[in-house]
């Protein structure tokens, strides 16, 4: 099922105004290793108060081009709007080009990463079962590699918590989903490991979309119209893969919407805000969720 430019302003709100009134007694633990073997592998767990019944809980992972500049902290509002609305949150840092990150380690990291808070589930109240992922531009090719290659040889690491599964259920918001199709810009080059005309097979093993296969969870995208960087074709070709091995996808596309300029809710003006920290982009991920790996207890 796709979902383009349909959602209305009153439900919205009506959604929007639910997700505020959520939880707000969050319980935040933080800088948690997930693997030894990388100083920067660490994470923070943001928990509701305890419930009867165990939980789902959502990976939220930043973007940033794969490159040193941008860090977990950046989603930490995202990470406890997802606990106020009863999900245990886990926000995660993962290794960056040049300081290692290049393919396949950052997916490799955030696997060991959902291979961990599988492994502690119990701990932390979690539905090991239950548990899906968000992420923008770099953080939403990431989460859309852990939909569909997260038990592929290719990249699948040796983690310390075990091998693990795909994620139950996807957001990706502006995520590269076939990298061939992205600029040839630096920070591509850089963590693919050359251009498409040096290394052609890392830009097909660097694509989600390369991994598309009966049993892939259900996806959600998050995309402007307008994006420059990561074109909303990427998520058109995804969707059309989904949906050729019978797996639910919608697409929430940003009329006008850039890859980091978006129209404020008033409509009247341009703010620096990405497709996903938009009201009805928030609507809709909670609505997803909700829908996919819910109901929260």
């Amino acid at each position: 099922m796709t979902v383009s430019r349909t959602t209305t302003w009153p439900v919205v709100l009506a959604v929007w105004t639910a997700v505020l009134g959520g939880c707000s007694d969050v319980v935040v633990e933080t800088d948690i290793s997930y693997d030894d073997r990388f100083a920067v592998a660490k994470l923070d767990v943001y928990s509701p108060p305890p419930a009867d019944a165990l939980r789902p809980a959502v990976l939220v992972i930043h973007g940033g081009g794969w490159h040193d500049g941008l860090e977990r902290d950046g989603m930490a509002d995202h990470a406890r709007r997802l606990a106020e609305a009863g999900y245990v949150a886990v926000n995660l840092s993962y290794r960056l080009v040049p300081s290692g990150g290049e393919f396949p380690h950052a997916v490799q990291d955030c696997i060991c990463a959902l291979s961990w808070i599988r492994g502690h589930a119990a701990a932390y109240g979690i539905d090991p079962d239950r548990i899906g992922a968000i992420g923008y531009s770099a953080g939403g090719h990431l989460v859309s590699m852990l939909g569909t290659a997260a038990a592929d040889p290719i990249v699948a690491p040796d983690c310390a918590a075990g091998p693990t599964t795909p994620v139950a259920a996807v957001v990706s918001g502006a995520g590269p989903q076939d990298m061939g199709l992205l600029l040839q810009v630096d920070n591509v080059k850089d963590f693919v490991g050359g251009s498409k005309e040096e290394v052609p097979e890392r830009y097909v093993q660097a694509s989600p979309i390369s991994y598309v296969s009966p049993g892939a969870p259900p996806f959600l995208f998050i995309h402007g119209d307008s994006d420059w960087f990561v074109d909303l074709e990427h998520a058109r070709r995804m969707g059309a893969a989904l949906e050729a091995v019978g797996t639910e996808h919608r697409l929430l596309e940003i009329p006008g919407g850039g890859h980091i300029w978006n129209r404020g809710a008033s409509g009247s003006t341009w703010d620096l805000a990405t497709a996903i920290d938009l009201p009805q982009a928030w609507a809709a991920t909670i609505d997803f969720l909700d829908h996919e790996i819910g109901p929260v207890p």
